[in-house]
């Protein structure tokens, strides 16, 4: 019996290799057969046209809200009852303009994900020509499967009937590389138009993972997951309570070790998983052994155990901290932060760490990256930067950059490109909102052989370094708060430098700029419970010590503040130098630390937080009061820059220095709902006359920025 021969897919056809599982007992040998077959994806609502999320708020009465759950459906709300629905309040408004059910491709099958594990064979399948394994006649050859494949197989065959499902290392010729090139652009339409995904997390442990999956089961009945990041109580659930951050779990310490059984298992650190599942809509499930989970029940579980203040065990926390953002929902965020979130997940290719992920991102974004594996790694990543910095008119992608590693690592790496391969670090946590640069375009142009040509504004050079944060605990944490300010006179802005210091070492993580997060203390409630560790200890860490451990100690320790030539101080996750330089970019969130090289040019070391600039001060001038700068979170559930007036008690998306600055004559803002094609920070300007439109406030156009007095100036990174 000879290896399976692949007969080449028709592109001209949109095909796909099918692979159908033939029945059989759990013990006897594979059989298969590899079909091929168009994929044509239908309308995704059957032709129906949902009413849009924002219309069916207008449509409600007083003290009830709307939210797309985390699978797409449409759940009431009524804060005053606190109750909700899945049918509008008013029987009049149609049902079937928000409850429309998701169509698939006209094809029928599963989609697997898994780990593929070892790459060795271990077993072979026999790959018949027809659906009857006791046919000799109709074997045709044979593929290698691996073992984590093999088992799984095994566990998905049915004994009776077959079981027709798309696998990747059966379904893509793998020593195809063009074949490969293709299919992998085509790898989000095969899983969101599969009827069902199938995450196979292995061989089911006695006594956990079916105990584990039945609490998680019925856990994610009771409460419902929003895409914005919202906890409810399911319409008619049982225990209505559970959704609440501080109603306590009834769970025993074996069920709690069954639920770590199941989340610490590696189909979870796998990079692929994550497009896998999260296209796979409401139809996906997890099965471990012959038990599974809906993946809508499971996600909902999680973030609601990891929402809990209390009651969940401490050895969870980092599993559970690791699998939320896989859980929540990533529809809504940008090509560039999806990188950050999952870069450093298991993949056997470093360039599938772009590759694996690239469905995952905007059409526009996507369409512009080409997968090609005979690229080198260092191409790969920079045409996802050029191609992602040319469509979003962001440098979104410069705050991963930089020296982050030793020199010997970036011999002909340009220090301005990412590189995916390591572990990526950022000084400045996107919770707190910041928008450094306005809502500013960026003006970059890529020059051979490896250069990057911008538009920036030098804002000041480092004059000090301090010694490395050493936040191991609570108590060392105090200690540092205590020194820092002392006898120093008025911080540039005109605050203490007290106060300057404990908004740089805590970044924004405090409920001064993210307001309704009642588990984050404010900076006076920090600096009394400085104060009262003095005395007493113990009680200062019971107010911060959860804190601390869940948003600060991971962030700060072992990284490094500076001081600049101004007088301004700042932080970043890397050890800077005396000489370094300070720049806030048009069309980057976040300040950025440059490196002047002898030859000319700048090499990026790292983003950084600059106390004093984060919010478009550099460009706009201070935040007049009675207004200050928050983070707050929109309704796609992420934070952006408001601006809060102490007067009204009340916040506001507008920006209250743009106000006083007379839009250019010709531009006019326009309505607008927030698409995937958008970046991060947006504001939509049209033209009356040439009718362009464009995601950025002309303001804070570059000639508008120099006219007004803002030395903006060319440098280069190399």
């Amino acid at each position: 019996m000879s290896r399976y021969n692949y007969v080449p897919l028709n592109s001209s056809s949109n095909d796909i290799r099918l692979v159908t599982i033939l029945p059989g007992r759990f013990d006897d040998p594979i059989g298969i057969k590899i079909t091929h077959a168009p994929l044509v994806p239908l309308d995704r609502w059957g032709g129906l046209e949902r009413v849009p999320l924002k219309e069916i708020r207008e449509s409600l009465p007083d003290g009830w809200d709307a939210f797309e759950s985390s699978e797409g459906r449409i759940i009431f709300w009524n804060y005053e009852e606190e109750r909700s629905s899945w049918s509008h309040p008013d029987p009049v408004f149609p049902w079937e303009t928000y409850n429309l059910e998701y169509t698939r491709s006209q094809i029928k099958y599963q989609a697997l994900s898994y780990t593929w594990g070892s790459p060795d064979a271990a077993e072979l399948a026999i790959v018949y020509d027809s659906n009857d394994v006791h046919d000799r006649e109709a074997i045709i050859g044979y593929l290698p499967m691996t073992t984590n494949l093999a088992e799984a197989i095994r566990h998905l065959r049915y004994e009776e009937e077959d079981r027709i499902m798309w696998i990747d290392a059966i379904c893509i010729n793998q020593d195809d590389i063009n074949e490969r090139d293709e299919q992998v652009k085509r790898m989000g339409q095969i899983y969101s138009l599969a009827h069902r995904v199938v995450a196979w997390l292995g061989p089911s442990s006695p006594n956990k993972s079916d105990l584990a999956f039945s609490k998680l089961r019925y856990l994610g009945r009771q409460v419902t997951l929003t895409r914005n990041m919202q906890l409810f109580c399911t319409p008619d659930c049982d225990q209505p309570e559970l959704y609440r951050l501080e109603c306590k779990l009834p769970y025993s310490t074996d069920e709690w070790e069954a639920i770590f059984d199941v989340i610490s298992r590696d189909w979870f650190k796998r990079l692929w998983i994550v497009q896998e599942i999260h296209l796979g809509i409401s139809n996906a499930v997890l099965q471990c052994g012959q038990g599974e989970i809906p993946w809508s029940l499971f996600r909902s579980a999680i973030i609601c155990i990891y929402s809990k203040l209390e009651g969940v065990p401490e050895a969870l926390m980092p599993e559970l901290g690791a699998l939320v953002r896989l859980c929540d929902y990533i529809g809504n965020i940008t090509f560039h932060m999806v990188l950050y979130d999952f870069h450093n997940r298991l993949c056997a290719d470093d360039r599938d760490r772009i590759y694996g992920l690239l469905s995952l991102a905007s059409p526009e974004v996507a369409s512009s990256i080409i997968p090609d594996y005979r690229q080198s790694l260092v191409e790969v990543y920079k045409q996802a930067f050029l191609a992602s910095t040319q469509r979003v008119q962001r440098l979104e992608q410069l705050p991963f950059c930089g020296r982050r590693y030793g020199p010997a690592e970036l011999q002909g790496w340009p220090t301005w490109i990412p590189n995916w391969s390591r572990p990526v670090y950022m000084s400045v946590p996107p919770n707190p909102g910041y928008c450094a640069s306005g809502i500013s375009a960026s003006e970059a142009r890529y020059v051979d052989p490896g250069r990057l040509e911008i538009t920036a504004l030098y804002f000041g050079t480092i004059s000090g370094v301090d010694k490395q944060i050493a936040a191991d605990s609570i108590s060392a944490f105090f200690e540092i708060c205590r020194r820092v300010g002392l006898g120093q006179p008025r911080y540039p802005t005109g605050e203490t430098y007290q106060n300057a210091w404990y908004q740089t070492l805590t970044i924004g993580l405090h409920r001064d700029r993210i307001r309704r997060k009642p588990s984050l203390p404010t900076i006076a409630e920090l600096s009394e419970a400085v104060i009262l560790a003095q005395t007493n200890e113990a009680a200062a860490k019971g107010k911060m010590e959860r804190w601390f451990r869940q948003w600060i100690a991971t962030e700060i320790n072992h990284n490094y503040t500076f001081r600049l030539h101004n007088g301004y101080i700042g932080y970043l996750a890397r050890l800077p130098q005396e000489g370094d330089e300070v720049f806030v970019i048009p069309g980057c969130a976040v300040p950025m630390l440059l490196r002047p090289t002898l030859r000319g040019g700048y090499e990026v070391v790292s983003d950084c937080y600059v106390h004093g600039i984060m919010d478009g001060e550099a460009f706009l001038g201070s935040i007049p009061p009675p207004w200050s700068a928050i983070g707050k979170r929109e309704r796609d559930g992420l934070f952006r820059s408001h601006y809060y007036n102490r007067d009204t008690n009340r916040a506001s998306a507008k920006d209250p220095r743009l106000e006083q600055i007379p839009i250019p004559p010709g531009w006019e803002p326009i309505k607008w709902e927030r698409t995937r094609d958008d970046p991060f920070h947006c504001k939509r300007f049209r033209n009356r006359e040439t009718g362009e439109v464009i995601s950025s406030d002309p303001r804070l156009f570059h000639g508008a920025l120099i006219a007004r007095g803002i030395p903006l100036k060319t440098i280069t990174l190399v």
